[in-house]
């Protein structure tokens, strides 16, 4: 669930091991400066690179656009017009008052779509950010073309307790992220809506994932018939910072090989 804090035994935030990949790539993706859309109550901060598509990338609990692996980055934007989104409070992006659900960080996906007039995009999704996406998938159908969904989970009850024994830094007791972790344990997927979803949806979990249990994945997979499985051996909630090169390589795979 968690993008921010790791095992004990990692390094206690992504910030700290982003700064090993930068120089993973052989090419460098132009990185536009981050720019903030008015969407009337807040702005959200986002990053736009690279032409074609449009590729949506929704980060997991505590992480910003920054955090995604340089690699990863600059291998989707030779193909995809990249769209970097900073969720609500976090980062480039401002928060309200108001408290936080799965339901609003899921929708400011969609009014940061329209602030672009980008009608649909293809959509990644880390922890957190993969149930926005199964929330859009369910609510937005039109709005999303292909689906990523990484470490996601159908119930997320007693997660929070988990990611208090994992955490080997205190969770935060204010701010965006306690906002966040407020909300952690709430998401339960409306089962009887995501089998009627028919949309090219790849789901990745590592295989010693236990933060996101693989079960959930295969048991989501099985639901959608156009549905694609990936369980990496070895790998737990963080193959993506693990193994940017490894974890492309499945995100492009999904693209590559289109089966009408």
């Amino acid at each position: 669930m968690c993008g921010f804090y790791q095992k004990k035994i990692r390094t206690p935030l992504i910030l700290g091991i982003m700064v090993v990949w930068l120089s993973l790539s052989s090419f460098a993706a132009t990185l536009d400066p981050v720019q903030q859309a008015d969407l009337g109550s807040v702005t959200i901060g986002y990053q736009i690179i690279g032409q074609g598509e449009p590729f949506l990338l929704l980060m997991g609990l505590g992480g910003t656009i920054d955090d995604w692996p340089r690699y990863l980055v600059d291998a989707l934007a030779l193909r995809f017009q990249l769209i970097l989104m900073d969720n609500r409070g976090m980062g480039h992006s401002t928060d309200t008052d108001q408290p936080f659900s799965y339901s609003l960080l899921a929708e400011d996906a969609i009014r940061l779509l329209d602030f672009l007039e980008i009608e649909s995009a293809h959509m990644l999704g880390y922890s957190m950010g993969s149930m926005f996406i199964q929330h859009l998938l369910i609510h937005h159908p039109q709005r999303v073309r292909k689906a990523i969904l990484y470490g996601t989970s159908i119930d997320t009850a007693g997660l929070l307790a988990l990611l208090r024994e994992f955490a080997n830094a205190p969770l935060p007791e204010s701010g965006p992220v306690k906002k966040q972790l407020d909300i952690v344990d709430d998401w339960k997927t409306p089962l009887d809506k995501i089998q009627g979803i028919d949309h090219d949806v790849l789901l990745i979990v590592g295989q010693d994932d236990l933060i996101t249990p693989p079960s959930h994945s295969l048991l989501l997979s099985g639901l959608m018939p156009n549905a694609w499985l990936a369980r990496p051996r070895g790998y737990d909630h963080y193959m993506v910072f693990a193994n940017p090169e490894g974890f492309t390589s499945v995100v492009l795979s999904f693209f590559d090989l289109d089966i009408p």
